[in-house]
C-alpha cells in the first residue's frame, strides 16, 4: 500500500514509522518541519520525528524508549559488515602497493645490473684497445704480423 501522508499525520504510530521508506520519513519530517540533514541515516532522520512527536505530545514519551531498546533493523550488524569489508578492502589495496613496490623494486635492481654489465664490457673494450696499443706501440701487432722489436730499421727496407 502506497505511503500516504496525510493519513499518517491523522493517526501516527512507531509501528508505521518503522515500515516507512527513508524518503517517506524525509516527507513526515519536513512537515512537521523537522530540521535535519540530507546524508543523515533513516535511522537518525526517524528518531529526530519520534523525539518531536513525543514532544509535541502526539505519541508517549514509552515510544523514545522502546525505540531506544529494540533495534528496528540490523543496523549494528550491517555497520560491523560495512566495517569488516573496508578493512578487508584496505588491506587488498596494502598487498597490491606492495607487490607493486617490490615489481618496481626489482625493474631497478635489473636496470643497474645491467648497467653494471654494460660498464663492464665497455671497460674490458677499452681494455682490449689499451693493449693493442702498447702492442702497436712495441712493434708487435698480431694482426699485422710484424715484430720490429721494437725499432723500426729504414736501412733495411
Amino acid at each position: 500500500m502506497p505511503f500516504n501522508l496525510d493519513e499518517f499525520v491523522a493517526s501516527p504510530s512507531v509501528e508505521e514509522l518503522d515500515s516507512l521508506k527513508k524518503s517517506e520519513i524525509v516527507k513526515v519530517a519536513k512537515h512537521y518541519g523537522i530540521e535535519f540533514q540530507p546524508l543523515m541515516r533513516k535511522d537518525e532522520i526517524k528518531r529526530y520525528v519520534l523525539e518531536y512527536l513525543v514532544d509535541e505530545s502526539i505519541l508517549p514519551i514509552t515510544v523514545l524508549e522502546t525505540a531506544i531498546t529494540v533495534p528496528t533493523d540490523n543496523t549494528f550488524e550491517l555497520k560491523r559488515l560495512e566495517i569488516e569489508m573496508n578493512k578487508e578492502i584496505r588491506l587488498k589495496e596494502m598487498e597490491e602497493k606492495g607487490e607493486r613496490e617490490e615489481r618496481e623494486m626489482q625493474k631497478v635492481k635489473e636496470e643497474r645490473e645491467m648497467q653494471m654489465q654494460m660498464q663492464k664490457e665497455k671497460e674490458e673494450r677499452e681494455m682490449q684497445m689499451q693493449m693493442q696499443r702498447v702492442r702497436v706501440i712495441k712493434g708487435s701487432d698480431p694482426k699485422i704480423g710484424l715484430d720490429t722489436g721494437g725499432l723500426f730499421d729504414v736501412s733495411s727496407t
